[in-house]
């Protein structure tokens, strides 16, 4: 062990350590250090001339000022936004029906959907049914068992649309168009279309009860109903009023929230196939699908829009071969969004965006 007091000889490559008392009785040792000192010292000048000049861009890093704070260049992201813009006009080309009316919500299927095929081969119809079932349970859309019984989705396919629809009209009017304005019922079934669609709509409350009977000013009777969350509530009736209107007995509208909202009861899609030729059954099949879950317009103006809507406005074979992206996306929004907001459009846009550019 060395003695506690110790003599130290500093280089810049090494450190010696000499015991002090070692040094007092040996002056000999003493003088081994030093001369190991001078070699150590010139051994590190000479690997100082030996290593490489500093790169020019070091050289220019370390000369700038202190102060400066180095920034890398911006880069301004657009696709997102323009993504979001294009979808934008899309949700409101499909779904705007009436700019003078911006309250009405959206209709979509609240009851079980139970569609029908018919004019078509039995292996046909079935394939029709199947790929409507699968995009309708990847929506999010409610869906009858296989053996309903009470068809509400009907996909007619016929060669002479307008004179069945001429002959439904007469017969079933009031149960196929609802009491619809006979101006609108003619100009559906006079347009020439490869695919017409027919939505039957009814008013409901934003918990998807059926609107009540009540008239105003007064109430002259009540009447037990079922209410929000399976409860049982004391409805004012009116039958006797001459100003009978339809009314939710539990308003809640406000500047963000519906009174009412809109719940599609029938949809009827009618198929000329004479006036389209080689579009594939796949094809056709996610168009029906398309129109028959949402209440879409029957003529948007889409552009170059990725969307299967575009099928009988370009040649087949350059037309997306079934439901797109964009398709997908808004009809799973459309049943993801709250139906009672009055920015439901919106929310449809945002989720699309965020479904198809996470």
């Amino acid at each position: 062990m060395f003695d506690a007091h110790v003599r130290l000889y500093l280089s810049k490559s090494a450190i010696f350590i000499v015991p002090r008392s070692l040094s007092m009785r040996t002056p000999f040792l003493t003088l081994i250090a030093a001369v190991a000192l001078v070699a150590f010292a010139a051994a590190d000048r000479q690997a100082t001339a030996q290593q490489p000049p500093a790169s020019a861009d070091a050289s220019s890093s370390s000369s700038a000022p202190a102060g400066e704070v180095r920034r890398t260049p911006e880069v301004t992201i657009t696709g997102q936004r323009e993504l979001a813009t294009r979808i934008t006009g899309f949700v409101n080309q499909l779904t705007a029906f009436d700019y003078s009316d911006s309250n009405k919500g959206l209709a979509r299927w609240q009851d079980p959907i139970c569609p029908l095929v018919t004019g078509l081969p039995r292996d046909m119809a079935e394939y029709i049914l199947l790929r409507l079932s699968e995009i309708a349970r990847a929506a999010g859309a409610p869906l009858a068992g296989e053996k309903c019984l009470h068809p509400q989705l009907f996909i007619i396919v016929t060669k002479n649309p307008e004179a069945y629809l001429r002959e439904q009209e007469r017969r079933h009017g009031a149960e196929v168009f609802s009491g619809a304005a006979p101006m609108l019922i003619n100009e559906f079934i006079a347009t020439p279309r490869p695919v017409r669609t027919w939505y039957d709509t009814v008013e409901r409350t934003p918990e998807g009860l059926a609107m009540m009977n009540m008239g105003f000013p007064g109430i002259s009777e009540t009447t037990a109903a079922a209410g929000p969350g399976g409860t049982t509530v004391a409805v004012p009736v009116r039958p006797e009023s001459p100003d009978v209107m339809l009314t939710n007995p539990w308003s809640q509208a406000s500047h963000l929230v519906l009174n009412v909202v809109w719940a599609i009861k029938k949809v009827y899609v009618v198929v000329d196939p004479t006036r389209f030729k080689g579009v594939k059954l796949g094809q056709l099949a996610d168009y029906v699908a398309m129109a028959g879950l949402a209440q879409i317009k029957l003529d948007p103006h889409l552009g170059d829009d990725p969307t299967i809507l575009s099928l009988f406005n370009k040649p087949p074979e350059t037309a997306s071969p079934g439901l797109t992206d964009w398709d997908q996306a808004f009809l799973k929004s459309v049943y993801a969004a709250e139906q009672k907001s009055v920015v439901a459009r919106s929310a449809i846009a945002h989720d699309m965006v965020r479904e198809i550019a996470p």
